[in-house]
């Protein structure tokens, strides 16, 4: 399934938003340098230009370019990433995979696309995320309720017939989720460098594995996987 970009997100949030037409421009164009030259190498000036307007215009509505970066980020953590997870585990919960290995290689091949498709604008999000954990606190407490309803029954039906261990659904996509991004926060963070997904989509599933599925079942997942 194709899933709409992270830019693009951003833009439609940013349109239909209360925000004056400079305001936006001023936004679109933060997005766009931040994620090319960093926050610390982008200027005012530089935004100002892009932007088409003056460098006075960018400080009247944002003071500072820390508030700047803040309003590049709220939308990303009240609206964005809420719903770029809500419509993968709308399309997970749709698979009709008939053991949890295999839609596990999905799930995992179809994240690590997309982040890498997204790489430069994920790579805003995730440097404020390791100078502020609280960030991420904040995100997780709006998705749980949305990760509970949405995986459940499907998590339920492989817990059922032993494929999946006894856990809660957070304590599941948690554990997914924190080895997912502990392979991919150097590479988006630290690289620019291709990543290989078949090999890192392999490596991570075969570790989660281990963990996600109870021990009597294990061989018979990585037969089927």
């Amino acid at each position: 399934m194709d899933h709409t970009g992270v830019k693009t997100l951003f833009d439609a949030n940013i349109d239909n938003s209360s925000l004056s037409i400079k305001q936006q421009s001023v936004l679109k164009a933060s997005l766009i340098l931040f994620a090319e030259k960093g926050y610390e190498n982008t200027s005012t000036q530089d935004i100002a230009k892009l932007a088409g307007c003056a460098e006075g215009t960018v400080f009247k509505h944002f003071k500072t370019k820390d508030a700047l970066l803040k309003a590049v980020l709220d939308p990303f953590v009240n609206d964005i990433l809420p719903q770029v997870i809500f419509d993968f585990l709308k399309d997970l919960s749709g698979q009709p995979e008939e053991h949890f290995s295999v839609l596990l290689r999905y799930a995992v091949r179809d994240r690590i696309k997309y982040i890498m498709e997204n790489r430069q604008k994920m790579r805003i999000f995730i440097q404020e995320i390791v100078k502020n954990p609280s960030m991420l606190e904040g995100l997780t407490s709006r998705l749980v309720l949305v990760i509970e309803t949405s995986v459940n029954q499907v998590f339920s039906c492989y817990q059922a017939r032993g494929e999946l261990v006894d856990w809660d659904a957070m304590r599941i996509i948690r554990t997914i989720s924190g080895v997912l991004l502990g392979y991919l926060i150097p590479n988006i963070v630290m690289s620019n460098k291709p990543l290989d997904v078949e090999t890192t989509t392999n490596e991570i599933v075969e570790f989660l594995l281990q963990g996600l599925v109870p021990e009597g079942a294990r061989d018979e997942a990585a037969e089927t996987d």
